[in-house]
C-alpha cells in the first residue's frame, strides 16, 4: 500500500513532539548549569579578593606610615573606603621587602569601580621615606567596599568605622566587598586578626 497511514503519522508527529520536548528540557538545563558556573565563578573570584586581603591586613607591621609626623605617628590609618599600613610583601622567588600598601577603590573604566592596591617602596623606617608605586587592580566591578576596625582599648571593645590612633595597630579589620557581574550582585565577608596589634614600638 503506498504512502503512510494516518496512524503511521501521528505516532512520526508524536515522536517529533517528545525529541523536541527532551531538547528544549536538556538546553533549558544546560543554561541552567552555565549560569550556576558563572555565579559559582564570579562567588569564587570575590572570595579569592577577600582571603587576599585578610593575608596583606593580618601581617600589617607596627611601624610609622610615610605620611606619620613626629606629633603624629600612625601605623595603620583608614575609614570605610580605604585603608594603608607597612608589611612584608614578596618582590619574587625566595625574596621580600617591606611596603607601604593602600587598599582603595579606583577607577576601572567601563566596568565601574575597581580594588586597587598601591605598595610604595620603603627607603628605611623614617616617616616620608616612601617611593609609589603604579595601582594594581586586584577586583574590577565593585559596587561598595566597606572597612572597620577593632579597638581593643575601649571598654568594651567596639568596632570603629576608621583608624588614626598614633602609635597603635587595630586588634583586627573586618570588610564586606560587594561585586557586581551579569546584573547580579556578590558579596565577600573578611575579617583580619592584626598579628603585632599587642606589640606597639618606640619609633
Amino acid at each position: 500500500m503506498a504512502g503512510f497511514a494516518l496512524i503511521d503519522v501521528l505516532v512520526g508527529l508524536a515522536l517529533i513532539g517528545v525529541i523536541t520536548s527532551l531538547m528544549m528540557v536538556f538546553l533549558g538545563q544546560a543554561r541552567t548549569m552555565m549560569r550556576i558556573e558563572k555565579a559559582t565563578e564570579f562567588q569564587m573570584e570575590v572570595d579569592a579578593a577577600s582571603r587576599f586581603l585578610e593575608t596583606a591586613i593580618s601581617h600589617a607591621e607596627a611601624l610609622p606610615l610615610s605620611k606619620s609626623s613626629p606629633d603624629q605617628v600612625l601605623y595603620l590609618s583608614g575609614d570605610g573606603a580605604w585603608v594603608e599600613f607597612n608589611a612584608v610583601q614578596a618582590i619574587g622567588f625566595k625574596s621580600s621587602a617591606l611596603r607601604e600598601i593602600t587598599v582603595s577603590l579606583a577607577d576601572g573604566g567601563q566596568t565601574g569601580a575597581a580594588l586597587a592596591i598601591v605598595q610604595k617602596t620603603r627607603r628605611g623606617s623614617k616617616p616620608g621615606a616612601a617611593v609609589s608605586s603604579e595601582p594594581v587592580r586586584l577586583i574590577g566591578g565593585v559596587s561598595a567596599m566597606k572597612f572597620e576596625y577593632l579597638d581593643n582599648a575601649l571598654a568594651p571593645p567596639s568596632w570603629l568605622p576608621g583608624w588614626n590612633a598614633p602609635r597603635q595597630l587595630p586588634a583586627a579589620v573586618r570588610f564586606t566587598l560587594s561585586v557586581v557581574r551579569d546584573g547580579a550582585a556578590y558579596s565577600s565577608r573578611g575579617f583580619a586578626r592584626l598579628d603585632l596589634a599587642g606589640t606597639p614600638r618606640t619609633n
